[in-house]
């Protein structure tokens, strides 16, 4: 669990930030695999997954602050446990939509993640838990004077759901005991 929440909340960021008005600094197509095991729920969960979309990086809109960021994601998870499978869907688009000056390097964003940040189904299709809509969330960021977003510092506290449309159960969503229904229940 401890390795799959990093990877839903990640997306979840991703999905929420994007460009502006300029044309694109950067802009690629990804693709990606992982594979890797856990048992933070006290058995053993196997994880295959895969990923693909489109990232791109807009030119801010005030000199020496940092880009907007934008991402339209798929990624696609297969679980076992106890020889049982469930899938796990992500779609969405993230973008920035506002970043202002604080102080400092610091920066606040606003951004929104539209899409369905996760769909999970059983072995024959059936949904199980879908979470869908909209989430506009505010945020600020140390940039720390550069431009290698990788050095960039999440401030924390500073985070809050300024807008939730749709139901999302992935609020309220315990994994655990989910996946122990999922592949004991």
């Amino acid at each position: 669990m401890k390795r799959l929440f990093p990877i839903l909340v990640g997306l979840l960021v991703l999905a929420v930030a994007g460009p502006a008005q300029a044309a694109p600094l950067v802009r690629e197509h990804y693709s990606w695999t992982d594979s890797f095991s856990f048992d933070e729920c006290g058995f053993l969960i196997t994880v295959e997954a895969e990923g693909e979309g489109v990232f791109m990086l807009k030119a801010p809109r005030a000199d020496g602050a940092p880009p907007y960021f934008f991402d339209n994601y798929e990624v696609h998870e297969t679980l076992t446990a106890n020889g049982r499978t469930v899938t796990i869907d992500h779609s969405g688009l993230y973008k920035d939509l506002r970043i202002t000056h604080v102080s400092g390097t610091i920066y606040q964003f606003v951004a929104i993640e539209a899409g369905q940040p996760f769909v999970v189904r059983d072995a024959e299709g059936n949904v199980l838990v879908r979470d869908r809509g909209v989430i506009k969330t505010t945020f600020q960021v140390d940039t720390l004077g550069d431009t290698d977003l990788d050095n960039d510092i999440f401030i924390e506290g500073s985070n809050s759901v300024l807008m939730v449309s749709g139901p999302h159960p992935g609020f309220l969503f315990d994994f655990c005991e989910a996946a122990t229904e999922w592949f004991f229940g």
